[in-house]
C-alpha cells in the first residue's frame, strides 16, 4: 500500500530522501478533510512545537477509526529516578516535557488509539553516545543508567502495535538491559567511526541514577523483541 510521510513543510532533499524510501511526502495543511486513514502513526517530537496537543489532535482526524491509530511518546514520562525497575503502567513524572506528552497520550487513548512509549534512540550515527562524544565534557554523572532501543528496532515496535495493538494500550519499546552513561560511550569506542577520539568527561554529581526499563509486557502482547539485544551487542555486531 501507499504510505504518506506528512511534514509541517515541503523541503525538496527531504523530500526526495522520503520518495527514494517509497514513501510519498504530504504537506500536512495540504491534506483535506476527506484524507483520512486506517493506519496512521504520529512520530513528531513535543520539542518546537509550541501546540502539541493540537498538532496530535490535528493526526487523530486522519484516522478513520478503522484500523489503528499510534502515537509514539517517551518513557522519559516515568518518574523513577532511583535505578528502580519500570513496566509500561508504572508512575509517571510531571516535568513540563513528561505533561506535554502525558496530554497527548490521553488524547490519543480517549480517541481509541494506542501509545508506543520509546526508549532512548540510536544508530551508529546518532544518538547519546553522539552528542556526549562532541561534548567532551558532559554535566552529567557518569554511573546514570539510560535505556535504549535501536531506531529500526523501533520502527518494527510500532508496526506490530499498528497490527497487533489494543485500542487504549499503552506499550513500551527498549532493549534488554540499560547501560551506565559510561558505559555507552566504552562501547561506542570499540567502533571505528569513534576510534582515537577521547573519551567523554563526566563531571556531574547531582541528580538520579536512572531506571530499567522492563518491555516483557509488550513483547508479549506485540509479538515484538529487540534485533539488537543491547547497545553493547549492537557495537559487537559492527554497529548494524
Amino acid at each position: 500500500g501507499e504510505v504518506l510521510a506528512v511534514t509541517r513543510t515541503a523541503k525538496p532533499e527531504r523530500d526526495a530522501s522520503l520518495r527514494a524510501l517509497g514513501l510519498t511526502p504530504r504537506v500536512r495543511d495540504a491534506l483535506g478533510a476527506d484524507d483520512r486513514h486506517a493506519y496512521v502513526v504520529f512520530c513528531a517530537s513535543p520539542g518546537g512545537n509550541d501546540d502539541y496537543a493540537g498538532e496530535v489532535a490535528g493526526a487523530l482526524q486522519l484516522w478513520d477509526g478503522a484500523g489503528r491509530f499510534v502515537f509514539t511518546s517517551s518513557a522519559g514520562v516515568y518518574a523513577e529516578d532511583g535505578g528502580g525497575r519500570v513496566a509500561e503502567d508504572a508512575p509517571v513524572g510531571d516535568s513540563p516535557r513528561a505533561a506535554k506528552l502525558l496530554r497527548a497520550e490521553e488524547a490519543v487513548r480517549a480517541a481509541g488509539g494506542t501509545v508506543v512509549r520509546l526508549a532512548g534512540l540510536y544508530t551508529l550515527e546518532r544518538g547519546a553516545h553522539n552528542a556526549w562524544f562532541n561534548m567532551g565534557e558532559v554535566k552529567q554523572r557518569p554511573d546514570g543508567l539510560i535505556n535504549q532501543v535501536h531506531y529500526d528496532d523501533a520502527a518494527a515496535c510500532v508496526i506490530a502495535a499498528l497490527a497487533n495493538g489494543a485500542a487504549g494500550a499503552t506499550y513500551l519499546a527498549a532493549d534488554d538491559a540499560p547501560l551506565s552513561r559510561e558505559a555507552i560511550c566504552r562501547a561506542a569506542a570499540r567502533a571505528p567511526r569513534f576510534a582515537g577520539k577521547p573519551m567523554p568527561r563526566f563531571v556531574g554529581e547531582g541528580g538520579g541514577t536512572g531506571k530499567v526499563l522492563d518491555s516483557a509486557r509488550t513483547r508479549r502482547e506485540l509479538g515484538w523483541a529487540p534485533a539488537r539485544a543491547t547497545f553493547d551487542a549492537f557495537i559487537d555486531a559492527g554497529g548494524e
